[in-house]
Order: C-alpha cells, then structure tokens, then sequence
C-alpha cells in the first residue's frame, strides 16, 4: 500500500484517485458533475510515457548516437581511403612516364644502331665499289 501512498499524487493517476471519491457508497469509477470540472484539467494535463514507451525512446536514442558515431568512423576510413587510392594513382602515374622515358631511350638507341650499321653498309659498298673499279682498271 505504500507503494500507491507514494504514486498516487502523479497525474496519471488522478483520475483514479478522484474517480473512487464520487459516490462513497457504491465504489462506482465516475465522476459526478461536481468533479467533472477537476477530471477535464486532469485530463488536459500532459500524460507521462508508460515503461514501453520510455523504452522504446531510449532505444533509437541511443541508435541515434551510435549511428552518429558509426558514420563518423565511416567517414573517417572513407576518406583515409581515398587519400591512400589518390598516392596510388600518383605512383603508377610515375611510374607510367617512367616506363614511356625507357621506352623512348630504348627507341632512339635501336634508330642509332641502325644508322650506324647503314652507315657501315654504305661504305662497305663504296669501297668495294671502288676497289672493283680498280681492279678493271688494272687489269686494262
């Protein structure tokens, strides 16, 4: 009984407090029309959130934060993520006009050893040439 002692002046349970005083005698839930004017304020008054309620309010409360929190980190590796793809991208951009150098170098050394060797032909053929005139010559 104490425990209704302790809970009994809270608004929601005005109603049932001032609904029993109505007749006395016969324990009837109603109020009489001297008390419907108390019921209409007691009504009007804002009710307090039941146990589920309170339950449930304190759930996505506490969702709200974590998820808050779980974005942030979300947030976090995405863009460490990003900065670490854009490094990558830098380094095979160098090492792309790394390759396109060498491969260039590789291009103008082969284009020299073939004039080089054109080179060595032609005059091969001159002397040669010459030295076949010669030898008409001489033998004229």
């Amino acid at each position: 009984m104490s425990e209704w002692e302790a809970v009994r002046d809270q608004p929601r349970f005005a109603s049932q407090v001032r609904g029993n005083t109505g007749s006395g005698s016969s324990g009837s839930k109603r109020a009489y029309e001297s008390d419907a004017g108390d019921s209409n304020s007691v009504e009007s008054m804002a009710r307090l959130m039941g146990k589920d309620a309170a339950k449930e309010k304190e759930k996505k409360k506490g969702k709200g934060i974590a998820l808050e929190v779980v974005t942030e980190e979300k947030e976090k590796v995405l863009t460490t993520f990003k900065q670490y793809k854009e490094k990558e991208l830098e380094c095979l951009d160098k090492i792309a006009t790394q390759q396109e150098e060498t491969l260039n170098v590789m291009k103008e050394k082969t284009r020299a050893k073939n004039m080089k060797m054109r080179i060595k032909k032609y005059k091969n053929k001159k002397k040669n040439k010459f030295c076949f005139i010669k030898i008409k010559i001489k033998y004229y």
